[in-house]
């Protein structure tokens, strides 16, 4: 088994779905508070269901049994507490001028994202795989930015996980 590669269980699965929601809770029907409500609140709604997994997913690859991810922290304490920030997507791992550079920004993708048919007696479905990490500074490249504020550092070129 691959240490930076997690299954989410029924349950946790249910935690992030939960912690998704009430993520864009406060935002739903209120574009005008979202910068990224152009996705409109079902697909946000999603998305913040498919992050928070990546969280849980990552701090149980660290052995975090306990952990939950947080919910509208809005950046006042790390994603995971003594590891860092996480961030899911195919295109790269995304840092933006609203990230703080000094902090670690680890790459997950899978898990959530990718609708999948689950088996009994498990139902387990895609796992997260932990790609790579870089410091927020490391990212921010003439030639991995994606808009003004948005940088993409692609997958082949970030640090692997430690072994």
């Amino acid at each position: 088994m691959n240490r930076w590669s997690y299954s989410l269980s029924v349950v946790e699965e249910a935690v992030c779905a939960q912690v998704g929601w009430n993520r864009q809770q406060e935002y739903l029907g209120r574009p005008d508070k979202n910068i990224n409500y152009s996705e409109g609140d079902v697909w946000e709604s999603f998305q913040h269901m498919v992050c928070a997994g990546s969280e849980l997913a990552l701090a149980r690859m660290f052995g975090l049994k306990s952990f939950v991810p947080s919910c509208n922290t809005y950046k006042t304490e790390l994603d995971i507490p003594g590891v860092g920030e996480v961030r899911y997507s195919e295109r790269g791992l995304r840092f933006t001028t609203r990230d703080d550079p000094k902090l670690k920004y680890i790459l997950l993708v899978g898990g959530l994202g990718i609708k999948t048919r689950r088996v009994a007696p498990d139902w387990l479905g895609a796992p997260y795989v932990a790609v790579g990490w870089m410091y927020g500074h490391e990212c921010v490249r003439e030639e991995w930015r994606f808009n003004k504020n948005t940088f993409y550092a692609p997958r082949a070129l970030i640090h692997t996980m430690p072994v």
